[in-house]
């Protein structure tokens, strides 16, 4: 029963706090909801850009558009700034910071290993006690004998 209960210890606290337990795997699944939050965004991005990319290397007119944007001009042609037009030229795709991995939290196994043997001492300890206790509330009481029917008492000689 000692080792049955140690063991029983022993898999409680490693399922449920242990390297690969619940805890742990509470705390990756909340990363990974994380990041594919962020991922979709940043596909997002990406497809808005690829299409940008595309219209660049196929339409003449999207790459005069961007060109005059960027202050380039064609032959013949003259640029006019008006001073106090605040210029929305440019394009910031924010993609946020980096993600790096966060080790999950967990107890190492020596403290699970450590908690399943000390319930086994003290299961073994109380049972060992009990045991103590019922032999000697049984020394205590008279034996009977039976010798061929006839119970005998062992009583102390005089």
């Amino acid at each position: 029963m000692a080792a049955l209960a140690g063991t029983f210890m022993y898999v409680l606290i490693s399922f449920s706090c242990g390297r690969d337990g619940i805890w742990a795997d509470e705390q990756l699944r909340e990363q990974k909801r994380i990041l594919s939050a962020r991922t979709d965004e940043i596909q997002k991005i990406n497809d808005s850009l690829f299409l940008e990319y595309t219209a660049l290397e196929k339409d003449p007119d999207v790459i005069a558009g961007f060109a005059r944007k960027m202050g380039y001009v064609r032959d013949g042609e003259k640029i006019v700034k008006i001073n106090g037009l605040v210029s929305t030229d440019e394009y910031h795709f924010e993609t946020g910071n980096p993600m790096k991995f966060i080790e999950p939290l967990f107890l190492p196994e020596w403290f699970c290993k450590g908690c399943g043997i000390l319930m086994f001492l003290a299961a073994y300890l109380y049972l060992l006690l009990k045991d103590f206790r019922l032999k000697s509330l049984n020394s205590n009481k008279k034996s009977k004998v039976k010798l061929k029917g006839i119970p005998v008492y062992d009583l102390p000689q005089v």
